[in-house]
C-alpha cells in the first residue's frame, strides 16, 4: 500500500501530465507575447548603448570646446568657440537616432578628434554601434570653407519622402556678374554607418552666356537634373542661412548651453545608474562635499587621467597656494618637481603622475613645461569667466566616494565692466534674476551648463576626482 504522501505525488504528476497532453501548456500567443518581449528588451538594450555613445561624444565636444556665449551671431562667433547646436536625428530612418552637432572649433589640438581643431565652423553627426564600444564618425565637413569663405553657403536637413534626413548644401556665387550655383545632398544607408555623397549638381552660366547643368561632374539637361534632386526634396530646416555673404543661424542660439544641454539631458539617463536615485540625505555630509568643491569654484575641468587639464590644475597648485620657485632661467620660473607633487597629493589625494603624463617638455615652449625633475612655468595670468555654480544633488557612489550633480554660469564680467567703464562683479549681476539683465550682458553669458563631480574621502578628507560636463558610467564610477 502506499502511504498517503505518495499516493498525493503521483495524483499530481498524473494530473500535470493529463494537463500537458490536453492543451495546459504554452499557447502561441503567448509564445509571441514573449517573442516580442525580448524584441523589445533588446531594442532597449541596443538604445541604451547608442545613447551612451552618442552621450560620450556630444559631451567630449562640449567639455573641450565649451559653449559660445548667448544672444551672439555667426559673425560675433568667429572668433569664438564652442558648440552651438545638437539634435538628435533618425538619418536612415531605421528607428534608432544619430545626433547632429553645429560648432565652432578652433586650429588648436583640443580635442582627439582632427576634424574639430580647425579654425572654422564645424557640422558633424555620430551614428551609435550597438554592437561596439563607440559611436561612429558618419559625417563632417567644415562649412563657410568648403567652397569659398565669400560665397553663400546654405546648410539644411531635408525631411525626405522615404523618412530619411539628408544634409543638403547650397552655395551661391556671383563673379564677374555670372551666377555659379553648387548643390551636395549627403544621405544614410542603414546598412552603414557613414553618410554618403548621393548626389551633386551645378547650375549657371558658361562663358558665353550659356546656361548649363552638371550631375556627379557630367553635363546634363534641366529636365534630368531636376528628376534626380527631386528624390531628396522634403521639409527643410535651415542650419545655416547665407544672403550676399551674410551668414545667419537657421536655429536657435539664443542660448547653446540651454539648447545643446537638453539634447545631452535626453542621452544622459543611458549613461549610468547613480543620478536620479535616492540623494544623500546626511546634511552635514552633504556640506562637507559642497565645501570641498567650493576651494574649486572657479574651475570648469578636474581629471587627473587628462595630461592636458593635469597640466593646469598643476598651475592652479603652484599659484593657489604660494610654492616658491627655485629660481628663474629665461623667463621661466623653475620649481622642484617633488615638492609639486607632494602638494597636488595633499590637495586632490591622487599622485601626480608624472613619469605616465608624457608632459610637454622645454622645447614645446609651453607655459607649463617638465624635464629633469623640474617644472618650467612662464609667469602669467589668466582671465577666465566668472562661475556662478548652483549644487543640486549629492549621490553615494560607495561608502567612501560621492557624486555630485551642479549647473553653472559662466559670465565674462570684465567685458562688461569694459563696456559700462565701471567695476561690475559676477556676484552683484548674479543676485538679480538672468531675464532681467541688459541685453550687453546676455551677450557675455553662458547660463546652466551642467557639470558632475566626484568626491572621495581619502584618510578622512574629502578630495575632488572628477570634474567635468561628462556625466561618468557606471564603471568610470566604479574606478574611484
Amino acid at each position: 500500500m502506499l502511504n498517503e504522501k505518495k499516493l498525493f505525488i503521483i495524483i499530481i504528476l498524473v494530473v500535470l501530465m493529463y494537463g500537458c497532453s490536453n492543451g495546459v501548456k504554452e499557447t502561441p500567443t503567448a509564445k509571441a507575447e514573449d517573442a516580442e518581449k525580448i524584441v523589445t528588451n533588446d531594442q532597449e538594450r541596443q538604445k541604451q548603448v547608442v545613447d551612451r555613445q552618442l552621450y560620450e561624444k556630444l559631451s567630449e565636444a562640449v567639455e573641450t570646446l565649451g559653449y559660445t556665449y548667448d544672444m551672439h551671431t555667426f559673425a560675433e562667433n568667429e572668433h569664438d568657440r564652442g558648440v552651438l547646436y545638437a539634435e538628435l536625428v533618425d538619418f536612415d530612418n531605421d528607428g534608432v537616432n544619430e545626433v547632429y552637432t553645429f560648432m565652432k572649433g578652433i586650429d588648436y589640438p583640443l580635442s582627439t578628434y582632427p576634424h574639430r581643431n580647425k579654425d572654422n565652423y564645424i557640422q558633424e553627426i555620430w551614428a551609435g554601434n550597438p554592437n561596439g564600444e563607440d559611436a561612429l564618425l558618419s559625417f563632417s565637413s567644415e562649412i563657410d570653407k568648403l567652397v569659398c569663405s565669400a560665397c553663400d553657403m546654405n546648410v539644411s536637413l531635408v525631411k525626405g519622402k522615404d523618412g530619411r534626413t539628408f544634409v543638403k548644401m547650397f552655395s551661391h556665387q556671383m563673379s564677374q556678374g555670372i551666377a555659379n550655383n553648387n548643390i551636395w545632398v549627403y544621405a544614410k544607408d542603414p546598412k552603414k554607418s557613414e553618410m554618403d555623397l548621393v548626389v551633386s549638381g551645378n547650375f549657371g552660366h558658361n562663358n558665353e552666356g550659356d546656361l548649363f547643368y552638371t550631375l556627379n561632374d557630367e553635363e546634363t539637361d534641366r529636365v534630368k537634373f531636376d528628376e534626380e534632386f527631386a528624390q531628396y526634396d522634403g521639409e527643410e530646416r535651415p542650419i545655416l542661412i547665407s544672403n550676399f555673404a551674410e551668414k545667419n543661424y537657421g536655429f536657435d542660439a539664443s542660448s547653446p548651453a540651454t539648447i545643446v544641454g537638453k539634447t545631452l539631458a535626453t542621452l544622459s539617463p543611458s549613461v549610468n545608474n547613480i543620478v536620479g536615485k535616492e540623494e544623500l540625505l546626511e546634511k552635514d555630509k552633504k556640506k562637507e562635499i559642497v565645501d570641498a568643491l567650493d576651494e574649486f569654484s572657479s574651475m570648469r575641468s578636474i581629471n587627473h587621467h587628462d595630461p592636458q587639464i593635469v597640466m593646469t590644475l598643476v598651475l592652479d597648485v603652484v599659484q593657489k597656494y604660494n610654492i616658491d620657485h627655485e629660481y628663474s632661467e629665461n623667463g621661466e620660473m623653475v620649481f622642484d618637481g617633488a615638492i609639486v607633487q607632494a602638494k597636488y597629493k595633499e590637495v586632490f589625494g591622487v599622485d601626480l603622475a608624472i613619469d605616465s603624463m608624457n608632459f610637454p617638455s622645454r622645447d614645446s615652449q609651453g607655459i607649463v613645461t617638465y624635464e629633469l625633475g623640474k617644472f618650467y612655468i612662464y609667469p602669467t595670468g589668466f582671465y577666465f569667466d566668472s562661475i556662478h555654480r548652483n549644487y543640486q544633488d549629492v549621490y553615494k557612489v560607495s561608502n567612501d566616494v560621492y557624486y555630485v550633480t551642479f549647473l553653472d554660469s559662466e559670465f565674462n564680467s570684465l567685458d562688461y565692466s569694459l563696456t559700462k567703464d565701471v567695476t561690475v562683479t559676477s556676484e552683484e549681476m548674479f543676485k538679480k534674476d538672468i531675464a532681467s539683465w541688459p541685453m550687453d550682458a546676455r551677450e557675455l553669458l553662458k547660463p546652466n551648463i551642467q557639470r558632475y563631480a566626484v568626491v572621495k574621502y581619502v584618510d578622512g578628507e574629502p578630495k575632488v576626482q572628477y570634474m567635468g560636463v561628462q556625466n561618468l558610467t557606471d564603471n568610470q564610477l566604479q574606478t574611484f
